[in-house]
């Protein structure tokens, strides 16, 4: 048993180091996903030269698509990290955005695509200048028999089926509008000081890596890293359902967020 012990602390701490290695780079990435596309023969100067994360002319109008992450379950204060990164524009700027968040709790990314076929959401993402959104916590673990039971083909078909849809939310957002800046954040793991650890890190890190790769497709699209935020402090920065952040996880959220858009 204590040789197990080990075998077990020492993986998981293999797993922690790589888990802030791959976010440390995701991170730098997102900030400017181009990094990952072919090269062009781009001249050097022109091609380090990291696209403005905001219009010139500011935000007006924002909208927020997704789940209970972006409606902001969890937080006493109901803000989430959308109302914190709302009044952090707002006072930089001087003058109020028009703000609409249309997430909806327990959504998954089919249901997103579902809601983004309605006329008036259309309208809405034809004219934002920021749009901010999550999802694939639900399409991960909703269908995998529960917390302790992980089904590990289950997820491996949800994290395929998630792909697709999350890149033609994406399409879509963009076909839309073709200058507002698009922010999604990232998926941490709540189940990371649970007995469900050893089943939930790797599809995490795999999605938010596949996250990161198909948005470096689309211009202005910044994929926020959030699992490194919570590793190791989920008591710290979850709410008492040990899913969703609390007030101090979504603040946490939110200045990773601002931080990307400066």
């Amino acid at each position: 048993m204590r040789t197990s012990g080990k075998l077990l602390w020492r993986s998981a701490g293999l797993l922690s180091f790589l888990s802030f290695f791959l976010f440390a780079t995701g991170f730098v990435l997102a900030m400017n996903p181009q990094q990952l596309a072919p090269s062009t023969g781009t001249p050097p100067a022109e091609a380090a030269k990291p696209p403005a994360a905001l219009p010139k002319e500011g935000v007006h109008k924002v909208v927020a698509l997704g789940d209970s992450l972006t409606r902001g379950a969890g937080d006493a204060n109901g803000q989430g990290y959308v109302g914190l990164v709302r009044q952090a524009l707002e006072k930089k700027t001087g003058r109020p955005i028009t703000f609409t968040n249309l997430a909806i709790n327990g959504q998954e990314s089919s249901d997103l695509l579902k809601q983004m076929s309605e006329a008036q959401v259309k309208t809405l993402i034809a004219e934002a200048d920021l749009i901010l959104f999550t999802i694939g916590g639900n399409d991960l673990f909703r269908q995998t028999g529960g917390l302790y039971t992980i089904d590990k083909e289950k997820v491996a078909a949800a994290t395929n089926r998630l792909a697709t849809n999350y890149e033609e939310i994406i399409r879509q957002i963009r076909g839309l509008n073709a200058k507002a800046t698009i922010v999604y954040a990232s998926l941490y793991n709540p189940f990371g000081n649970t007995e469900a650890a050893a089943d939930t890190v790797q599809p995490v890190l795999d999605w938010n890596s596949t996250a990161a790769r198909i948005a470096a497709r689309y211009p202005q699209v910044f994929v926020v890293p959030t699992y490194d935020l919570f590793l190791r402090k989920e008591q710290a920065y979850l709410y008492t359902d040990h899913f969703h952040p609390n007030a101090e996880g979504y603040a946490r959220i939110a200045e990773r967020i601002l931080q990307a858009l400066e």
